[in-house]
């Protein structure tokens, strides 16, 4: 794997600092090998986690995922359009690629045909984390499957949900309030 960056690329997505530094730090922990896709996935997972508590601390419940990952990109800013759908027993998460800021190939410059993407575990970890659902990956990497596909100039996740929480605002609730 080899970086091409180009600042062109992170000014075309409006890019902002901290989007630069995700995107161009995990190009570089990928293309010098310190940094596999296992790795990333369950590192992005327990990030996702620890955003879903950072968020409940401050008193913030959703109820759905849907209304969760909206107010996630609203804050972060990953993308420009980001659409979640509850279909059957799975939930489906698709993202602009031409907008998305924190991309490891498209802002960070990675030259790899992988999907390097942080957002396939850190959604997975923030929807868990929150109580909202419990999901199971789709992919089995080690078959050859990958955890997103691109379609139509977009980047889609789909999770299995292995369960629905409920009591989900009881256990909000009981946590601290941010002062």
């Amino acid at each position: 794997m080899k970086m091409a960056w180009d600042v062109e690329r992170a000014l075309k997505v409006n890019a902002n600092a901290y989007h630069v530094y995700i995107a161009c730090m995990l190009a570089r922990l990928m293309e010098t090998g310190v940094l596999g896709l296992n790795v990333l996935r369950e590192a992005s997972e327990h990030t996702g986690r620890c955003m879903a508590e950072y968020v409940s601390v401050h008193g913030l419940s959703f109820e759905s995922a849907e209304e969760a990952l909206q107010f996630l990109n609203d804050l972060m800013g990953f993308t420009d359009e980001l659409v979640v759908e509850q279909r059957g027993g799975s939930v489906e998460v698709r993202l602009d690629r031409e907008s998305c800021r924190i991309c490891p190939r498209d802002t960070g410059g990675l030259e790899s045909p992988l999907t390097a993407c942080p957002l396939i575990g850190f959604v997975k970890g923030y929807l868990e984390g929150l109580g909202l659902l419990k999901l199971k990956e789709r992919y089995d990497m080690e078959r050859g499957e990958m955890p997103a596909k691109q379609e139509d100039g977009q980047c889609i996740f789909a999770y299995p949900i292995a369960k629905k929480k409920a009591e989900t605002k009881k256990r909000q609730e009981s946590r601290p309030q941010a002062k």
